[in-house]
């Protein structure tokens, strides 16, 4: 099963279609030139050659019909033939994936197949439907969003603030012996402070988290400042652990700690 096959059965009766209706189209404004002249003769010919446009054209939306119906939707997700085209998709458009059995982060999105006996056939990027079942369109809307999100304007010193706010409480809260400005803290923990109810972490999710990383560590060393001059140092992790980040350009860094970088000019 191919939603593409479907696409090239559907072609000739979308061409089937489109001259119908230019054809229909032509015929309404020679009635309308006729009846502007009088001339009943041409009329009656007109409405004729009309009849059997529309008729045609009726026949054609019957043929469209009976192709959709027998695409099977459900089984097409169920199969997991329109995983498969996806992921195919997404290669050929160089878009990361990571996951497997329909939850698969493409990040910065969390990308989710439902296909099941129960629900109906859907794809979800992160909170929103997708409505569409084909694979290639998905995997372009998939790539379209990462683009414009990598684009878009952001603010790497107020949120190297927010992190500061988030770094300091942590600080206070830790065990008093590893409380000393400067000491190093897991990201992990600092994310508990800048989202620290259910409410806020849906609005501010862990993924959301790591796609701001993922930015503020593209700027570079010389833009982990905050406003009032304070210096920060993330770090990263070689074992896999803390938030997984890719660039813009697709370079993978495990983003794992924060450092106040304390010197005597502060």
């Amino acid at each position: 099963m191919n939603y593409e096959n479907l696409m090239s059965s559907l072609t000739p009766v979308q061409k089937a279609l489109k001259d119908a209706a230019a054809a229909a189209s032509r015929q309404q404004k020679s009635l309308q030139k006729n009846e502007d002249l009088g001339n009943l003769a041409e009329m009656k010919k007109t409405l004729a050659a009309l009849g059997e446009t529309v008729a045609a054209l009726q026949n054609s939306v019957k043929e469209a019909e009976t192709l959709l119906s027998g695409f099977d939707t459900q089984e097409y997700f169920i199969s997991g033939e329109f995983t498969r085209q996806l992921l195919e998709s997404c290669q050929a458009k160089g878009i990361d994936v990571q996951g497997e059995k329909g939850v698969y982060q493409m990040f910065p999105y969390k990308i989710r197949i439902v296909a099941d006996e129960e629900h109906a056939a859907e794809v979800w990027m992160d909170r929103k439907k997708v409505y569409s079942v084909r694979p290639s369109y998905v995997a372009e809307t998939i790539r379209a969003g990462q683009a414009k999100l990598y684009s878009a304007n952001f603010n790497v010193q107020s949120f190297m603030g927010d992190l500061a706010e988030a770094y300091e409480t942590a600080r206070l809260r830790a065990d008093t012996k590893t409380a000393r400005d400067g000491t190093t803290i897991a990201l992990a923990k600092i994310y508990k402070y800048l989202a620290p109810t259910a409410r806020a972490k849906k609005d501010y999710d862990a993924q959301a988290f790591a796609f701001d990383l993922a930015r503020a560590y593209e700027k570079g060393p010389e833009a982990w400042v905050t406003k009032d001059g304070k210096r920060f140092d993330l770090g990263t992790s070689r074992n896999g652990s803390g938030y997984r980040v890719l660039s813009s350009t697709g370079v993978e860094n495990y983003i794992s700690t924060l450092r106040h970088i304390v010197n005597t000019e502060e």
